[in-house]
């Protein structure tokens, strides 16, 4: 997501925007292949192409951020537009949104309503003449409120359609070109446009729509491509073709992801730009900060202060803003403001985040820092903080959704043949839960063993997974494309980085993105989801949830399967093979502290002592431990030490083989030399 996707080994020049030519010809350098496949619209891929190919990496830019940094990506190489600076777009996407939310609570008015009668007696309401009061914010402040946003909505709509009418332009040039047509009438243009004006309506619809099924040639054998898939992409074509294809003949669409992706191979394909070499946001080329990189591990500098200075815009940028956020949040403890959050709470803060720096010295500066730079390793980082963090909750919340229902489908088999306790859910709905958990067991385990294993491990491992595949730095790739990137004259270079070293790369860089998303995760549980807001509770929390670095050791796990497939060249392990030893471990290790938090609550429930509190939930797992917890704490241990010993047997087997093929390398290229 942070660096430019490559897709094959090909040599390319370094990217450069292209912008819209008034030329007949639009500005397109050749003609399309008169076999190309083509889709609604002329795109020679489909909207519902997403996934499909394992080794595009441009796809998962498009979910994450909304798709807002793959739409400025497509307006720079398309129109050279740089996109809005930082401070006006959180002017209008943060601080006014915020500032109307204030602005409601503070006028908002009291008004008495008639009280709601309790649970099962609606039909009686407000009949027993007891009354309540709720806030309610003047009309035309809610207005305001409610126009700004559909403002912003109508404005982000009107940018990305006038990208896709771009691309659209383009293509039927393009055709018009493989034609022998000389000159494109501009009123030919104009019917095709407004023949598919409902098509770009419908892929930029304000939240989710439905996209005609856009294949326009016989789906045949001639057209197929030769993709390699995994488990990833076959659940994505078969979820496409058996509901969204074959019921209803369309492609659902959310929040313009697909259509965003679509444009982006697109204008990939158009611009000639299949293999930029660039970052994201800064969109400043790699050749500009890489040499500077490659001098210091030549050179092997120990120094810190060199390595902090070879780092690009991006990274800069990155720093520069964790510094005025910590500022602002010191300036905000001191001023006391909001009780909760005093200058000591500001220290829990600094703590957690010291807690991500230092597991960050020890597996990069200590051990690797010749293997991947810091300018990569802040990008990785910030990947997994900024981007990874709000995709696994949006996923969290849709998968437990479906397992919720799964959940209450056999609940309600265990209610029909339990009139009582039916009868008892309708009265006292929470001593009913309570005789529920007790009297069954296993469909509170098996709701448990779908939050341990399908709601958090899967979700979060995956999500894990695609944020080390969204960021591509120019020290993880092949060493002599990258030489080759920053040599401008052709000379040849010779490939000095070695199989070993790229693999302590790739896993420092997932191990990067799992910090990222930990500390994140942390912050949130210390801040958010603990029941006190006590000092005391919040640093137990945080050391709670520092004692056990589940997240750092199963992307180490992942990149294990990674280097397996990248390096080694074993087509074979996709997705599915990289991310299961991970969510194995993950999800045992949650399973564990849910079961031994539920039955505490049963036996609590039993006796009880349970305080009218509520049945254990996903989150009691990550609540303080007492002394009741020591045997699972032990057994977490042993299960991490497990998930150690694994992840230490299969580096140490596969860092055998890396040396075997550095010195099959060293020999090839001596007797290339001679």
């Amino acid at each position: 997501m942070i660096g430019v996707a490559y897709n094959n080994m090909a040599e390319t020049s370094v990217a450069v925007p292209v912008s819209i030519s008034s030329e007949p010809d639009g500005g397109l350098s050749s003609p399309a292949p008169a076999n190309r496949r083509e889709f609604r619209g002329g795109f020679s891929s489909s909207i519902c192409d997403i996934f499909r190919d394992p080794s595009r990496r441009t796809d998962c830019c498009s979910i994450a951020c909304c798709g807002v940094l793959s739409s400025d990506r497509n307006r720079y190489l398309l129109f050279g537009e740089l996109p809005p600076p930082l401070w006006r777009r959180l002017l209008m996407y943060l601080i006014i949104p915020a500032l109307f939310i204030a602005s409601l609570n503070y006028f908002a008015v009291e008004v008495t309503i008639p009280a709601s009668s309790s649970y099962g007696n609606n039909d009686q309401q407000g009949d027993n003449g007891d009354t309540t009061t709720i806030k309610v914010a003047p009309l035309p402040l809610r207005l305001a409120f409610y126009a700004y946003l559909i403002f912003l909505g109508i404005r982000g709509r009107i940018e990305k359609r006038k990208t896709r009418t771009e691309i659209m332009t383009k293509l039927y040039r393009e055709r018009a070109e493989a034609r022998g047509e000389a000159v494109v009438d501009p009123n030919q243009v104009t019917r095709f446009l407004h023949q598919h004006r409902f098509d770009v309506i419908c892929a930029h619809s304000s939240c989710c729509c439905c996209y005609a099924h856009d294949l326009q040639l016989d789906d045949n054998n001639e057209f197929e491509d030769a993709v390699e898939e995994d488990s990833c992409s076959r659940f994505w074509d078969c979820l496409s073709k058996t509901f969204w294809n074959a019921c209803c003949g369309m492609w659902c669409q959310c929040c313009s992801a697909c259509a965003i992706a679509q444009e982006e191979r697109e204008i990939e394909r158009l611009t000639g730009n299949v293999e930029p070499k660039m970052d994201y946001i800064t969109f400043e080329p790699f050749s500009e900060y890489f040499p500077a990189i490659q001098h210091l591990n030549e050179t092997q500098t120990r120094s810190f202060v060199q390595h902090a200075k070879a780092i690009s815009k991006l990274s800069v940028k990155l720093l520069k803003n964790l510094a005025a956020v910590l500022a602002i949040l010191v300036l905000f403890a001191l001023s006391d403001i909001d009780k909760n959050f005093t200058f000591a709470n500001m220290i829990v803060l600094l703590l957690t985040l010291c807690q991500a720096f230092f597991l960050e010295y020890l597996i990069w500066w200590r051990w690797n820092r010749f293997d991947i730079s810091f300018d990569s390793v802040i990008k990785f980082f910030a990947c997994g903080f900024l981007l990874t963090t709000p995709m696994a909750m949006i996923f969290e919340l849709i998968v437990s959704i479906v397992t919720g229902l799964i959940s209450m489908v056999a609940m309600i088999f265990i209610l029909v043949e339990d009139s009582e306790l039916l009868d008892k859910l309708q009265t006292d709905p929470k001593h009913a839960m309570k005789d529920l958990a007790v009297g069954h067991p296993a469909l509170f385990i098996f709701s448990l063993f779908l939050n341990a294993f399908v709601i958090a491990a899967l979700c979060e491992e995956m999500i894990k997974y695609f944020g080390y595949w969204m960021v591509v730095t120019p020290d993880l790739l092949p060493q002599k494309r990258s030489n080759d990137a920053n040599n401008q004259n052709g000379e040849n270079t010779p490939n000095k980085k070695s199989v070993r070293s790229t693999g302590s790369g790739i896993t420092v860089a997932m191990c990067s993105v799992a910090l990222g998303f930990a500390c994140c995760e942390n912050l949130l549980y210390v801040f958010g989801y603990t029941p006190s807001q006590s000092l005391g509770v919040e640093i137990q929390t945080l050391i709670a949830r520092s004692i056990f670095p589940v997240h750092p050791l199963c992307a180490a796990i992942q990149s294990i399967g990674v280097c397996k497939r990248d390096l080694e060249g074993q087509r074979g392990v996709g997705i599915g093979r990289i991310i299961s030893p991970a969510i194995l471990l993950h999800g045992s290790f949650d399973f564990v502290l849910m079961v031994a938090a539920y039955l505490q609550q049963v036996e609590k429930i039993k006796e009880g002592n349970d305080d009218d509190s509520d049945i254990p939930k996903e989150d009691d797992s990550d609540a303080v431990m007492s002394e009741e917890d020591i045997p699972t704490l032990v057994f977490s241990f042993g299960m991490v030490l497990v998930g150690y010993i694994y992840y230490v047997w299969q580096s140490r087997a596969q860092t055998k083989r890396f040396i075997a093929m550095d010195r099959t390398a060293a020999v090839d290229e001596s007797s290339t030399l001679v």
